[in-house]
């Protein structure tokens, strides 16, 4: 990373705590670089946020809860907080009516799929794409299961989701995957302990609202009537914050302002979900699922599940993603609670009763009503790579903007995404100085 010039005279705002603010700050803040973390929870992570509750027998994750394949800035800053790591077991199946399959039945169809993907010359919208190639009667299943796919892994909105990008992304092998002992919190932890050892001020329940700036000069008025100044500012917050419009609670306003960057937020997509953590007395799916970490049930309000294989427990954790997660976000938790064990029991053929019964402690994380986040994460659509260029661009070499959205490999959405989004904006900024 290239060494900054006059640096004692330098400072930076960076507005949200995340792991894309936090990474920037600790890489800037290496360089003695004045900067100030803005967050407007009372708390950092953004969207890791470990759960540590009695009620559970082990932390849970309510959000970012795997290690991606091999995501080389995610390791090496676990290994050098000393922080543990585990393989998961990450076969897949599917179960209806009690009988789990590990067959795919349509693995023909999906090769044909991948094959029309890669050929393809045009992006377009991927429900386009399955409706021109694939709208044959003998295609339903898979057209059913892409769909499911797309919009419980990726969040993407088929009807806008870049075809292209959703192949570079299935088409790679992205190896074996972990989880953080612990919690991905001790990440958190780790970053925040290193950018506060190196001078970073972190100020809480401090929500950025107006950001008036000129060439290397920076106010920020907070909702709380704090001003901060700097001479650079790194928005480091979620996409979907960027493209709420004038007058919500999260809209940040710029002066002067910025339209082609913020254009360019609203052509990338950002995806809804809910995560439903379940803990059980008994064990009543290892009988059927012969083990496996992935379980799905294609046609129920919660498709996905897994288990924490092969960590030994009675966890199970749902996902509810875009679609079904819309349809939900402004439902109680007691009702998603209801809809995830009523698709156990139609799934595993057991009483609704019989499994509410078995229930030992359970947490609901609707991350669509979670106040400045509002969703998941981003999928890129038709118009998305172009808008991330634009992204990646500072504005006068002042405003700076970072994020998993703006990550340019694969997969996006990760954790890996927002760190490495993180060190690329702090070496962006360091350029400047």
């Amino acid at each position: 990373m290239p060494s900054a010039k006059n640096n004692h005279a330098q400072s930076v705002v960076i507005v949200g705590g995340g792991a894309a603010g936090l990474m920037t700050a600790f890489e800037l803040s290496k360089h003695k670089i004045a900067v100030t973390i803005l967050e407007s929870k009372q708390r950092l992570g953004g969207r890791i946020h470990t759960l540590y509750d009695d009620s559970f027998s082990q932390p849970v994750e309510t959000g970012a809860e795997f290690i991606h394949g091999h995501a080389p800035v995610t390791l090496s800053l676990l290994n050098e907080a000393g922080i543990s790591y585990h393989a998961i077991n990450d076969t897949m199946g599917r179960i209806e009516n009690g009988v789990f399959n590990y067959e795919n039945n349509f693995e023909g169809h999906w090769n044909l799929l991948m094959k029309e993907m890669v050929s393809l010359q045009q992006d377009m919208p991927l429900a386009v794409f399955i409706d021109t190639y694939f709208g044959e009667d003998k295609y339903a299943e898979l057209r059913s299961f892409v769909k499911n796919f797309a919009g419980g892994f990726d969040l993407a909105d088929i009807s806008t989701a870049s075809t292209k990008a959703l192949y570079r992304e299935w088409s790679e092998e992205m190896g074996t995957q972990y989880r953080v002992d612990g919690g991905y919190k001790r990440l958190i932890d780790f970053l925040e302990t290193k950018c506060r050892d190196n001078g970073c001020s972190i100020h809480f329940s401090c929500c950025a609202k107006k950001i008036s700036w000129h060439k290397n000069e920076v106010n920020v008025l907070s909702m709380c009537s704090h001003l901060f100044k700097a001479n650079k500012i790194v928005i480091a917050v979620p996409v979907s914050v960027l493209q709420a419009d004038a007058g919500s609670s999260d809209y940040i306003e710029f002066s002067p302002a910025i339209p082609q960057h913020i254009k360019a937020a609203k052509n990338i997509g950002f995806g809804a979900v809910i995560k439903v953590i379940l803990e059980f007395h008994e064990n009543f799916w290892k009988a059927n699922t012969k083990d496996a970490g992935m379980i799905f049930m294609q046609h129920e309000v919660v498709p996905t599940w897994w288990t924490q294989s092969p960590v030994e427990n009675n966890i199970l954790t749902g996902w509810i993603g875009n679609e079904h997660a819309k349809s939900l976000q402004g439902e109680t938790d007691e009702v998603i609670l209801y809809k995830a064990i009523q698709s156990l029991a139609n799934s595993f053929g057991i009483p609704t009763e019989k499994i509410h019964k078995n229930l030992k402690a359970y947490k609901i994380a609707n991350w669509c009503k979670e106040p400045d986040i509002y969703g998941g994460y981003s999928f890129s659509t038709v118009e998305s790579a172009t808008a991330k260029n634009v992204l990646r661009q500072p504005v006068n070499d002042t405003i700076f903007f970072s994020g998993e959205a703006l990550f340019e490999g694969s997969p996006g959405g990760t954790v890996e995404a927002a760190l490495s989004s993180g060190r690329k904006t702090a070496e962006a900024v360091l350029k400047t100085l």
